[in-house]
């Protein structure tokens, strides 16, 4: 749990300045001087001795002078240091300090440009930047309190300014460590205070992590007068929306909780808006004359961490593979078991493996369960600030979804065969009796091979260009038994898609101001993908599509930002069927 909050930040920042104001006036005394005073009186010496004397003493007293302004030099560039340190002055700021002492530039003038930067940041006041310039500048100027320390003034004079320089100095330091003391026992008790009430909560409550998101959305969805009719495919009594456009309000709540059971165990679970008839979208719709809405569960599950380049998850799990959305959507989330597993081969480039075994759809817990299988091998090379990039290859093996045609002396018994959801492109085919309702099912088997990559260009950091690359292909179509079952000796071999893209902005758009827009190219054909599970906003959903997507994000304040999105789509093959799709969304996320 974090303890601090918005008055310890201000504390913190108030501190930084006192200490570099404390800091930098105690420099400006040991650098500056003082007045000089009458020196001690001296036993008589002859003329010859006297002479003598004061050479040797003018000579010495040169050298030491030399060395103390070698040593300020250098007080001035570990001035910078600290300052720095303390997140004051930037690095750059700090080395052009230490390179005018290294240059031997006049320690007052570097005085005075740190006075100057100080004061231009707000860490001191107009002022307390006068009254410092000011203490040196009475100094240099020898006034009638002040005498400048040029090498043509008396030596001994200079002594008796250090010798009183070091006497302020003293008395400044225990004014300041009075200073501090008084502060810290005014601030230690509201700190202290603090830390009691957190220890004093249970401590469960400090091993529990909270965060959501909301997404406000108008869709409007455009279809091309044109187009054809089509029955829906999980209810061909009906027709699909084709032609009459339409305006949608939808939004989407999640808000979820992490919890760390011990130093390996993690337990999550979400909750989001959505209903139970579709698995890839968890939006609700706006105009349903006021009634409620459901709340489901869109995670639980546990991930078990055994090491840091280990992760075991089982339950209601998010994808685990390196994907996009022409395969998978977003909303998506699996159930079943995954791992995942990365290991170094360089500093900076990483090999993973990501593997899973998912229940699509149990029938009397037998082998006719329907199941997705799948593994992926990759590469990711780390370089924010140069090239990245980002490689896979996965196989994605589905079993027992293809459809079986209901034998007239048992119907029925094969209808589980049927998808329990589907969205549309797929090859299908009536798997019942003649004497029943119409019920469709996949006709062809899938097994899927995907390859995806990405490269992020990163020299204008924090300003990224990304490349995308994707392809898939169904290994598993074959013509033969694909036409056996549907009838249609002509049916098409539609069983390869592809998606190029490019990005533009900041990689992720958090704050005001950061940006990011980007355009993709889909090709998805019928039977290249199981047309349940992929984007449900590209094409309304599903396969035999290919098109634009055109996109903006803009940050409008921290953890908010507003998404402009055209996503512009026409049938592959069969009768034309051309939506645009367009998306206002404001997205707020906690």
């Amino acid at each position: 749990m974090k303890l601090c909050d918005a008055s310890r930040v201000k504390g913190t920042a108030l501190s930084i300045q006192r200490s570099a104001c404390s800091v930098l006036a105690l420099f400006l005394l040991i650098f500056s001087g003082c007045a000089t005073v009458p020196g001690p009186p001296s036993a008589p010496l002859s003329n010859q001795q006297q002479n003598t004397e004061r050479s040797t003493q003018n000579s010495q007293r040169t050298t030491q002078y030399a060395e103390r302004s070698t040593q300020n030099a250098d007080s001035v560039a570990a001035l910078a240091a600290l300052l720095e340190k303390k997140n004051v002055l930037s690095a750059d700021e700090a080395a052009r300090f230490k390179e005018n002492s290294v240059r031997g530039a006049q320690n007052a003038d570097s005085v005075a440009a740190l006075v100057a930067l100080l004061q231009k940041k707000n860490v001191i006041s107009s002022d307390e930047a006068a009254s410092f310039t000011g203490q040196p500048a009475a100094r240099v100027a020898g006034g009638e309190k002040g005498v400048t320390p040029t090498s043509g003034q008396n030596a001994y004079d200079k002594e008796q300014i250090e010798q009183i320089t070091a006497s302020v100095t003293e008395q400044l330091r225990k004014n300041i460590q009075e200073q501090v003391k008084s502060e810290v026992s005014e601030e230690l008790p509201v700190e202290m205070k603090k830390v009691e009430q957190a220890a004093a909560a249970p401590e469960w409550t400090q091993r529990i992590r909270f965060g959501g998101d909301i997404r406000l959305r108008y869709e409007g969805d455009r279809y091309n007068k044109n187009n054809a009719a089509f029955l829906q495919p999980s209810n061909p009594s009906q027709l699909m929306d084709t032609t009459v456009n339409q305006d949608l309000y939808k939004y989407r709540v999640r808000v979820g909780a992490a919890i760390d059971v011990n130093d390996q165990l993690e337990a999550v679970v979400r909750l989001s808006t959505g209903n139970t008839s579709t698995p890839v979208s968890t939006n609700s719709i706006l105009g349903t004359y006021f009634n409620k809405d459901n709340v489901l569960f869109d995670l639980a599950y546990l991930r078990w961490k055994p090491s840091e380049s280990f992760n075991m998850y089982g339950g209601r799990i998010p994808n685990p593979f390196f994907s996009t959305d022409l395969l998978w959507s977003r909303d998506l989330n699996f159930e079943g078991l995954a791992m995942t597993a990365r290991e170094p081969v360089t500093e900076s480039l990483t090999s993973f493996l990501n593997a899973g075994v998912f229940p699509l759809q149990q029938y009397n817990f037998s082998t006719q369960s329907k199941w997705l299988v799948a593994g992926q091998l990759g590469l990711e090379e780390q370089n924010p600030k140069g090239l990245a990039y980002e490689i896979g290859a996965a196989y994605y093996y589905y079993s027992n979804i293809t459809g079986v045609l209901n034998n007239p002396l048992d119907p029925g018994a094969t209808n589980w065969t049927a998808p329990l959801y589907q969205q549309k492109g797929n090859t299908l085919f009536n798997i019942a009796v003649p004497s029943a309702p119409t019920l469709l099912a996949l006709a062809s088997q899938f097994k899927e091979i995907n390859l995806l990559g990405t490269l992020d260009v990163g020299f204008w950091d924090p300003y990224h260009v990304v490349l995308l690359g994707e392809y898939v292909k169904n290994l598993g179509f074959s013509h033969s038994a694909v036409a056996q079952r549907t009838g249609n000796p002509d049916v098409p071999d539609d069983t390869t898609g592809y998606q190029i893209g490019l990005s533009v902005g900041h990689p992720a758009v958090e704050k005001f101001g950061e940006w990011k827009a980007y355009l993709n190219y889909k090709y998805l054909e019928s039977d290249a993908v199981v047309d349940a599970f992929n984007d449900t906003d590209f094409h309304l959903g599903g396969t035999n599509a290919k098109g634009w997507i055109l996109g903006t994000d803009f940050g409008v304040m921290k953890n908010t930002w507003f998404r402009l999105r055209w996503l512009t789509a026409n049938q592959i093959s069969g009768p034309q069927l051309q939506i645009d799709v367009i998306q206002v969304d404001l997205n707020a996320k906690f």
